[in-house]
């Protein structure tokens, strides 16, 4: 009787263990995916980022020829509290958006300052 409650005792903890690494081995495949879905994510937004960067390249050639300042000022407003309210929804905080929003702007007048022609005021 003794053998075979010892052979019942490490037959389930053999099991348990077997089935503790599937587990941890169908959670590492969860990670993996959500990696992979992160990775996807991220050249979505450094391709949507180059996207805007063009249209900000395009209208810094359109404030030179028309003579504008690069910095619009009531324009950056306007576009940081549209994100805002839109990023709100999403779930992200003021604080993030706004931190991001100035970086972007930061890049898109850098991208329309490489435009001026040397010399030129910034």
């Amino acid at each position: 009787m003794y053998k075979k409650i010892l052979f019942a005792s490490v037959l389930l903890i053999s099991l348990s263990a077997g089935k503790a690494k599937a587990q941890e081995a169908g959670g590492q495949d969860t990670l993996t995916l959500y990696r992979k879905q992160i990775d996807s994510l991220d050249k979505e937004i450094i391709n949507l980022l180059g996207e805007r960067m063009k249209a900000a390249k395009a209208i810094g050639v359109y404030k030179l020829a028309h003579k504008m300042e690069i910095v619009q000022s009531a324009r950056f407003s306007e576009v940081l509290q549209n994100a805002i309210r839109y990023g709100n929804e999403q779930g992200l905080s003021a604080d993030f958006i706004k931190a991001f929003y100035n970086n972007v702007h930061e890049e898109s007048v850098r991208q329309q300052r490489s435009l001026q022609p040397a010399g030129a005021k910034p």
